[in-house]
Formats: C-alpha cells, sequence, structure tokens
C-alpha cells in the first residue's frame, strides 16, 4: 500500500500511488544543477572571517544568558576587512576559484519518471482532493476536499472550545493581543533579558502581515471508523503567530517545572531503563490509560489558577514568578487562529502545536494526580505518564471480586480531575505503550518495538536526491533504536532484519545496505 485512501467509495485514482508511494520526503532533482556559488561562498568567506577574528585574540562580548537560552536572533554582523589579515582573502579566493571549475551549471537527470511528473500535475490540479499526513506518521491519505472541510468543522463548531470571528474581529483581536505583549514586554524586559526580549519582539515583527495560527486536522486511521467517519486531531501550529515567540520563552520556562513531577519521564528509552530497575511482585500487572482530546479538554481558568499557584510555590512570589504567568495567561486565552478565509479563537483548553502545550498538560494532570497515587499506593508499584498515556503497574487483590472493585474505583478516581476523562485498559501481562511491547515473563520485564500496523513504511526511495549522510543517519539511527528498545537481543535481530528488508523493498540494493548495517551495528554496540 501507498497510501490510504479515505475517501468515500474509494475514489482516489489507484495510480496516485506511483506518486505518493514514493513518501512525502521525497526529494524531486532540480531542473538544474548548482550554477552560482555565491551565496554560499559569502556564507563560508563570513564563518571563516569570524574563526579568524576571534582566533587573534579579540574577545566575544559572551552574556550569561547564552549559557541557558536558545532564544537569540542569529546575528548578521561581521568583521572589518581591515581586521582580517591578507593572506586569509587571498587563500579563500583561490580556493574559490578552483571551486568554481568543478561547478557547471547544466540540466539535471529528472529522478521522476515522464508518467509520474504528469501525473503530479494532474492531482495538482485536483481541487476536489488533497492529501494530508496521517496521525503517528502512518504515512499519506487521499480524502475529498469537502470531506477535509467537514471533518475540520467538527472540531470548530464546537461551541465550548471555539469561537468564529469576523475579519474586522479577529484584526481587533490581533491590534488587542500586539498591544497587551508590548505592554508585558515593557514591564519585564529586565526580567526576561536582553536576549529574549529582543527574541519576542522580532518574532512579533516577522509575523505581524499574517498573525494568525494555522488550523489543520490529522487523521487518526489507528483508532479506526467511527459514525461512519474518521476521527481526526485538530492542530493549530502557531509559528506564524503573533505570539510565537512569547510562546517559546514560556517553553523555556515552564518544563523545568513538569520535568520535576513524580509521573515523568522523557522518552521511551527513558521508561525502558525504568523498566529495567524494576523487581516485579508476584501477580504483577500492567495496565495503560489514555486521556480523550486532552488539549482541548482542559478547563482554561482552572488550569491558569492552579498552574500559577503551584509556581508561585515552586518559584516564590517574586517578579519572575509574575512575569511567568502573565505570559502563560497572555499565549494560553488568546489563541486566534485562521482556517482556510475564517477566523477563530480557542476559547477553551490549548492547542497541539502551540509550543508550551505539552508542559502545560503535564502540569495540570500532575496536579491531581500526585494525590491520586498517594491514595492508591497499595495496588500501584508504578505509575508514569507522558502527556496523555498512563502506564502503571497493578497489585492486584487475592479477592478477585474485590480486586474488580478496586479497579473500577481507581478508574473513577482517574477521571476526578475536572475536565479529563481517561480510558483505562485492564491490567494485563502484555500492553503496547508509545513504541514498546511490555511483557512479562516469568516475573520478570521484558521490551520490544512495537509498531502500528497500518504503518506504510514510506521510507527514503534510493533515487530521492537527499545529501548521502542522512540515509546513512537513518539507518545508524533506527539501529540504535532498535537495539536499545529490545531487552532481547534476538527480537531486535529480528526487528533489524524486518527493517532491512523493508529498505531492500524501497529499492535499495544489498551492496548499498550491507555496509552501513554493519557500521550501524558496530556504533549501536560502542554506544
Amino acid at each position: 500500500m501507498a497510501f490510504h485512501d479515505l475517501t468515500p467509495n474509494k475514489s482516489a485514482p489507484q495510480s496516485a500511488k506511483a506518486l505518493l508511494g514514493l513518501g512525502s520526503k521525497f526529494i524531486c532533482t532540480p531542473k538544474f544543477t548548482t550554477g552560482s556559488l555565491q551565496s554560499n561562498y559569502s556564507r563560508l568567506e563570513r564563518d571563516m572571517h569570524l574563526r579568524v577574528f576571534f582566533a587573534c585574540g579579540n574577545e566575544l562580548d559572551e552574556s550569561p544568558e547564552w549559557d541557558k537560552s536558545k532564544l537569540y536572533v542569529k546575528s548578521d554582523w561581521r568583521p572589518d576587512f581591515g581586521d582580517i589579515p591578507v593572506w586569509v582573502d587571498r587563500r579563500l579566493s583561490s580556493f574559490y576559484v578552483r571551486l568554481q571549475r568543478l561547478f557547471k551549471k547544466k540540466k539535471a537527470t529528472p529522478n521522476l519518471l515522464p508518467f509520474q511528473m504528469r501525473l503530479f500535475e494532474m492531482l495538482s490540479e485536483r481541487r476536489d482532493l488533497l492529501f494530508p499526513e496521517a496521525d503517528k506518521g502512518l504515512g499519506p491519505c487521499a480524502v475529498l476536499y469537502e470531506q477535509y472541510i467537514e471533518d475540520a468543522l467538527v472540531h470548530l463548531l464546537n461551541e465550548d472550545v471555539y469561537q468564529q470571528l469576523s475579519a474586522e474581529e479577529a484584526a481587533e483581536s490581533i491590534d488587542m493581543v500586539s498591544s497587551l505583549v508590548h505592554d508585558w514586554l515593557k514591564e519585564y524586559e529586565k526580567v526576561i533579558g536582553k536576549m529574549a526580549h529582543t527574541y519576542i519582539r522580532n518574532h512579533i515583527k516577522n509575523n505581524a502581515e499574517s498573525p494568525f495560527g494555522q488550523f489543520y486536522i490529522m487523521y487518526k486511521i489507528h483508532k479506526g471508523m467511527k459514525d461512519g467517519k474518521w476521527p481526526t486531531r485538530p492542530v493549530c501550529s502557531d509559528v506564524t503567530g503573533l505570539l510565537h515567540g512569547l510562546a517559546k520563552w514560556v517553553t523555556e520556562e515552564l518544563p523545568p517545572l513538569a520535568k520535576q513531577q513524580p509521573s515523568y519521564f522523557k522518552d521511551s528509552f527513558a521508561l525502558k531503563d525504568l523498566l529495567m530497575a524494576i523487581q516485579l511482585p508476584p501477580n504483577a500487572r500492567f495496565f495503560t490509560a489514555d486521556a480523550e482530546s486532552m488539549y482541548t479538554n482542559i478547563p482554561t481558568e482552572a488550569a491558569l489558577e492552579a498552574i500559577s499557584a503551584f509556581i508561585i510555590t515552586k518559584r516564590g512570589d517574586n517578579i519572575y514568578s509574575e512575569a511567568l504567568i502573565s505570559a502563560l495567561r497572555l499565549v494560553i486565552r488568546f489563541n486566534f487562529l485562521k482556517f482556510g478565509d475564517t477566523y477563530w479563537q480557542q476559547i477553551s483548553g490549548t492547542a497541539m502545536g502551540t509550543p508550551p502545550a505539552p508542559a502545560w498538560a503535564i502540569l495540570y494532570y500532575a496536579l491531581y494526580e500526585n494525590n491520586l497515587v498517594q491514595r492508591w499506593r497499595q495496588n500501584l508499584y508504578f505509575y508514569k505518564r507522558f502527556i496523555d498515556d498512563v502506564i502503571g503497574i497493578w497489585i492486584p487483590d487475592p479477592d478477585p471480586i474485590q480486586d474488580a472493585q478496586l479497579w473500577s474505583d481507581f478508574c473513577k478516581d482517574m477521571n476526578g480531575c475536572q475536565g479529563l476523562t481517561w480510558k483505562c485498559e485492564p491490567p494485563s501481562k502484555k500492553v503496547n505503550f508509545m513504541d514498546l511491547t511490555i511483557s512479562i515473563v516469568n516475573n520478570k520485564i521484558e521490551t520490544d518495538l512495537y509498531e502500528k500496523d497500518l504503518n506504510l513504511y514510506l521510507y527514503i526511495p534510493p533515487h530521492s536526491s537527499h545529501p548521502r549522510g542522512v540515509f546513512t543517519g537513518l539507518i545508524s539511527g533506527q539501529v540504535l533504536r532498535i537495539r536499545r528498545l529490545c531487552s532481547n537481543q534476538a527480537n531486535a535481530a529480528t526487528n533489524i532484519q524486518n527493517f532491512q528488508a523493508r529498505l531492500l523493498a524501497r529499492g535499495h540494493t544489498p551492496c548499498n545496505l550491507n555496509p552501513l548495517f554493519e557500521r550501524a551495528e558496530k556504533n549501536a554496540h560502542e554506544y
């Protein structure tokens, strides 16, 4: 399968698989090879001048902010030519002359067949078809234009979450938010530092022309159809939004508080390490739980009140906490977005795509679950959460009837946090969680790689115009990931063989793959 046809009656042209099957990361060869190297040479020249300038003992005006912040605006400063030794420019010029001889502009050989080019033009002209990506990286989908609009409006027309605005109301709202952000910058300039202040102002300036977040949906095909429709995940990319710079600052300040929560873990590798250190008691069982639409269901004002109080408790009642709480309120309350030619404001919850959303969601439920775990400590041997996914180890009561009642009461208690609903899977010896299959075998924990059945595995084909190092990195990264996630190395070897077989099916040859896999295995062994 090259794509998921979600159209009614499977009406997408089957010939589309010849193009969509290449994968969304496929890079077409440009019409012409590199001609002018001037832009690349100018960059090389500036980089060389900077290194020579500071190697000669000139001091860099470093701020302590550089050590802790990634919020900076890239400088275009360069030393005066008079500060650079003559021999540097002479050698650079000689290098450039010789380099130009190797690069002549000429027509490139296309990596698409003529019928694929015609197919691309045909699909581009089809206004009734769209090809969005499926959720969880499961590959491209084919949907009708009207179908996509209808599925998006399922979310936007929920009046408890979104409010539609006219173009005039949207413009007035943006002007109001712009004024509030500038007031915030003026009041807390000394608190956030010069770098962050410049970064936020720069984003406001760059996004002023189109200051709205962009709303789109992703199809959750792994969930299956419900009532004749495919479920979707609403996403609002705020990269173009007016508040993006401020949201990035909040994202630097809020996650450290989220990472302090007892239920927090970073990723699958960290979870596996935690599990491997556990000595299981008899009759232990794993369970999982999944929050339903967590981001949009978190009540905005209740969450702001609870998280603000927590910030003050942890950081103190001072101007720093005041700045963070004030910024958080701006980012969460004033999420204005655009869908096509319509304008909306999210009035409840927060949008997936807003930078501080994960930390926000982690903290909100953590303030409830910390007490929950304490109340159920006799039955909860292990409990961790990755945003909206919970995994735990349940110690059952010897009496099956009593245990069933305790499990039912625990599930009800999990749903006691305002706004959130959790779907709890009953305890068992084997669960799938994130990209892990976790099992109890002979009273010991084993982990294996978990991959969803609908994954199309559209890896980069050999004729894509990617730099060679990208494909090498793909193999090295995947082999290392599999070796780290699998507790049984025989299972790891099987998963690596499956990965290699999928690359062969994509058109790669054994003579090219074998050396890369040997090197990847060596790197994984030395990791």
